[in-house]
């Protein structure tokens, strides 16, 4: 869970550093603006109305990009929490990874996803959606290495199982070992089960197994 959850966060923090930097900037811009207007306000010279247009814009932009800032935050929040294994909905959590890697699946990358209803499984809803993350970003880098690619993400049910699938096309990667060991290591105690491929030009496929 900890590398989990530190891989994750210290990504999600990385997205986060250039647009707070754009943020800060424009709420300095912001400020500039209304100390201006209070100052010419009721003054001889009235604030012109192109400004106060201008600054109802930027105040309205500043607040868009605030609100996606803190979703993010709180997504992350939310894919952090522990506990104990316990039921709980595959779909919703595998739904929050894909949120999580959302930045890793740019343009040139066509994504297929089927969050089906599946019983409830055994395990951490906060620790699969990690794991979902790390297995996205991994078919990703597979995809994105080759003009054209699909991700699938799919969630299903057989008997007994929930099983969740995460699969590309792409040129496959190197890191599908590790991350398929990673996965077997945070769901073998839930008694669940994970399986991982990868060839050069065949891209790469993750199969989770958790119990119902």
């Amino acid at each position: 869970m900890k590398q989990l959850g530190g891989d994750v966060a210290i990504d999600v923090t990385r997205q986060l550093a250039t647009p707070l930097r754009e943020l800060r900037e424009r709420l300095g811009l912001v400020v500039d603006h209304l100390e201006r207007y209070v100052s010419t306000s009721t003054g001889p010279t009235p604030y012109p109305w192109r400004s106060l247009q201008t600054l109802r814009h930027d105040l309205a932009e500043t607040y868009l990009e605030l609100t996606q800032l803190t979703r993010r935050v709180d997504e992350l929040d939310q894919a952090l929490v522990t506990g104990e294994p316990q039921p709980f909905e595959v779909s919703p959590a595998v739904d929050l990874g894909l949120r999580l890697a959302a930045p890793h699946l740019g343009a040139g990358i066509e994504l297929l996803f089927d969050l089906g209803h599946v019983p409830d499984a055994r395990g951490v809803a906060g620790t699969l959606a990690l794991l979902v993350t790390q297995l996205v970003a991994v078919s990703a880098e597979s995809a994105r290495a080759s003009e054209g690619s699909t991700l699938s993400v799919r969630v299903s049910s057989e008997p007994g199982f929930a099983v969740i699938t995460v699969a590309d096309n792409g040129n496959g990667s190197e890191r599908a070992t590790e991350v398929g060991e990673l996965a077997r290591s945070v769901v073998a105690p839930w008694g669940g089960t994970a399986d991982a491929a990868s060839a050069p030009g065949r891209g790469c496929s993750f199969e989770i197994r958790l119990t119902v």
